[in-house]
């Protein structure tokens, strides 16, 4: 299998690297997800930044125009995690991400 990831649906644990931090910032992700799977990515997520303070989940839900699913993320003065965001970027049930910044 090599370097390949595993899809998201057959990730069952997410270690955490050390998270890099980064006073004063807060940087957020915009994650779109194929409806069918936001139950499930959601919850997943939720049980691998559980016990995270740096981590918060903004929202879940569905958007209104075209019923794509999403999810907010923030990471307080600490950096996104490249590994989740590679996970994102592989992972076929997630349409698209955007990462922002914004000062505290």
């Amino acid at each position: 299998m090599g370097n390949a990831l595993v899809p998201f649906g057959g990730i069952t644990e997410y270690r955490t690297p050390r998270p890099v931090e980064n006073p004063g910032q807060v940087l957020g992700i915009h994650i779109s997800v194929h409806p069918d799977a936001l139950h499930a990515i959601s919850e997943k997520i939720a049980r691998w930044f559980h016990g995270r303070d740096e981590v918060d989940v903004i929202d879940v839900g569905v958007s209104d125009k075209i019923g794509i699913g999403y999810i907010i993320m923030e990471w307080d003065e600490y950096d996104i995690d490249p590994l989740f965001l590679a996970i994102l970027r592989d992972e076929e049930t997630i349409a698209d991400y955007a990462v922002y910044e914004r000062e505290v």
